[in-house]
């Protein structure tokens, strides 16, 4: 998409853009780019520093035909030691500096498009868990009150055009405000996207003009990144404090039961900003009165501002009450009526790889979910305990590469709330997966609950099949909708819900 033709002339980008250090402005730029191989003829390439960074990049863009380049200010002593590249640019090209590339990439790119998102109802979502449902659920209820909505987060990219498999949770700032600009060409006037802490640590959503902003919670996971949950939590609080460019702010969907969301909720009314908190109490301005959770879904009335919402949902799990409870905050944020809500809720049947049913044809339940945080593997199994009559079997495994502190508490969790465990492989990544699975082990060893060690996944699926018995359940976590496993720095083709039915094929 940033390489679709928008031509700008040389007055727009000097209003834009400091003036050149090397060569001069070009007549006019007709692509923007961040990645040096989709570079064509007359693009501005944008230079950025960071661990990945190559100089070997911007010799490749000047190679395909940059035309300007804009780079942080931080390199220019690197600039300077590279002579042959200022005697190129000033042959052909030009050269401008500007402070803190990241955040200014996401503000020119908003321009650069036209700023999409100010013609749009823009709902960021953001928290450890429950994005993904929450953000499903918000599409699913603008789209029932006539407020085409597309989708951008984990599982998919859909901006009125076909669904693409989401290649990260929040892309790059380049690339969502050219989404941006796609979901408007296409007619959509709302985008529900989760945003990740990454995302806003790196300023990637920086230029976006939301309309709503919904906190979940707030648990342990990144800490390989984020270093200590304060940290972590900081990330998530940029989104929820998040001033507009137009200086507006979005209204705050907070989920006040978590502790975390308790203090944004204080902060953000502290602030003058407008709230709307939700939670078990009757002191949250949304809460739940006479609800039914059970495995046939989600039924009862939902206590708001707006008076009393009935609510009828095939989802399953407490925790998908909370989901259900932030969107409809979001649906009344954005001022859509309670009949579209209730239809939202209503239609949504399930998300892929979220609570997730296989069926198995034997009697027992197949269950695979994408919970990777010890937080969402109680949340998880706590759900499947309830619709359960016989065990809970649970396959899981922890990732490589990220965070090590979880993996001893996800082994707790797993065996305080199973009856038998298959210990295995998630992605390994660049990590041995017998390590990792030495990290995991105590917490199971510590419940006393019985367990198989399996590294191989696709093993360890087969053996918690052949394993059930009528009336129990498996529970496979971890990975959910994704249909790969990394091993070392290859990506190959693995998908649990394949393999579950696989293995019940070959016990059927």
């Amino acid at each position: 998409m940033s390489n679709l033709k928008i031509q700008h002339d040389v007055q727009w980008l000097a209003d834009r853009i400091p003036a050149p250090s090397w060569g001069i402005f070009p007549k006019t730029v007709n692509h923007l780019s961040d990645h040096s191989r989709s570079v064509l003829p007359e693009t501005l390439f944008l230079v950025r520093p960071g661990p990945s960074f190559r100089w070997e990049f911007v010799q490749d863009a000047l190679d395909r035909g940059a035309i300007f380049l804009v780079s942080d200010r931080s390199l220019l002593p690197d600039w300077e030691r590279r002579p042959e590249l200022k005697k190129r640019i000033e042959a052909g090209a030009g050269l401008s500096f500007v402070e803190e590339i990241q955040s200014w990439s996401g503000r020119f790119a908003s321009e650069w498009w036209g700023n999409p998102s100010s013609f749009l109802k823009v709902v960021g979502v953001t928290g450890t868990n429950g994005k993904t449902t929450s953000s499903f659920l918000t599409r699913s209820i603008c789209s029932s009150s006539s407020l085409p909505c597309g989708l951008l987060g984990t599982v998919v990219f859909h901006m009125g055009r076909e669904e693409e498999e989401a290649p990260q949770t929040t892309p790059g700032a380049l690339q969502i405000q050219s989404l941006f600009a796609q979901a408007r060409s296409s007619g959509l006037k709302a985008v529900s996207m989760e945003v990740s802490s990454h995302a806003l640590e790196q300023d990637r959503v920086s230029g976006t003009r939301f309309s709503v902003v919904h906190f979940t919670n707030l648990t342990r996971d990144h800490l390989d990144y984020h270093q200590d949950m304060e940290k972590y939590f900081e990330a998530k609080r940029r989104l929820m404090v998040w001033t507009n460019p137009d200086g507006t702010h979005p209204v705050a969907v907070v989920h006040a039961g978590d502790p975390k969301g308790k203090i944004l909720v204080e902060d953000l009314r502290k602030m003058g900003r407008s709230v709307l908190s939700y939670g078990e109490s009757p002191e949250a301005d949304i809460w739940p009165k006479d609800v039914e959770v059970g495995l046939s879904g989600i039924r009862g009335g939902l206590m708001t501002p707006s008076g009393v919402l009935v609510i009828e949902s095939p989802l399953s799990g407490h925790y998908n009450l909370q989901n259900i409870m932030g969107a409809v905050g979001t649906g009344l944020a954005l001022g859509l009526p309670l009949s579209g809500i209730m239809a939202g809720v209503r239609a949504l049947s399930g998300v892929p790889g979220r609570f997730e049913r296989i069926d198995s044809g034997k009697g027992f339940s197949v269950i695979v979910d994408y919970a990777h945080t010890d937080d969402a593997l109680a949340n998880l199994l706590d759900a499947v305990r309830p619709i359960t009559a016989g065990q809970v079997i649970t396959v899981f495994g922890c990732g490589g590469d990220r965070d090590r502190g979880k993996r001893p508490r996800m082994g707790r969790v797993a065996g305080e709330r199973s009856d038998f465990v298959l210990l295995t492989s998630d992605n390994p990544r660049t990590e041995s997966a017998e390590a990792i699975l030495d990290e995991v082990e105590p917490g199971i060893l510590e419940t006393q609950t019985p367990y198989l060690r399996m590294a191989d996944r696709k093993e360890a699926i087969f053996e918690a099949i052949r394993r059930a018995r009528p009336g129990d359940s498996v529970v496979i976590a971890g990975k959910g909708h994704e249909n790969y496993q990394i091993l070392g720095r290859e990506k190959i083709h693995f998908d649990d819900r394949e393999m579950a039915r696989e293995a019940l094929g070959g016990s059927l």
